[in-house]
């Protein structure tokens, strides 16, 4: 099989499997893009998914293969558990209550306020 057939195919796993396909164009042209795509085929579990990953990076020549850096940041994301994808979550610092000043009790005390 050739990138476009194996490309084609992920997209239509993908739309059966997630609900959302890929943009195939992309796939073929932009290695980052690639690289995400074969990262998540990679992560899913589904066996043709797998094996059309590793099929793509052979037709690439491992191009789109990815780093051991890309890797280690990527698992320095989710150190702690779950992440919403911005980035390590922080505690709170405690801040001083915000007060407000208290509302004039006659309209004589708005007029000079």
């Amino acid at each position: 099989m050739n990138r476009l057939q194996i490309a084609t195919r992920m997209h239509f796993v993908l739309l059966r499997e997630l609900g959302q396909g890929i943009d195939v164009g992309k796939m073929l042209k932009r290695e980052v893009y690639a690289r995400d795509v074969l990262l998540v085929c990679d992560a899913h579990g589904e066996r043709e998914l797998a094996r059309l990953a590793q099929a793509f990076r052979a037709a690439t020549g491992d191009a789109a293969q990815p780093t051991a850096s890309t890797m280690a940041w990527r698992e320095s994301q989710f150190v702690g558990g779950e992440s919403s994808g911005f980035g390590a979550s922080r505690p709170m610092t405690a801040h001083a209550p915000v007060t407000t000043p208290a509302a004039p009790r006659t309209w004589f005390d708005r007029l000079l306020s």
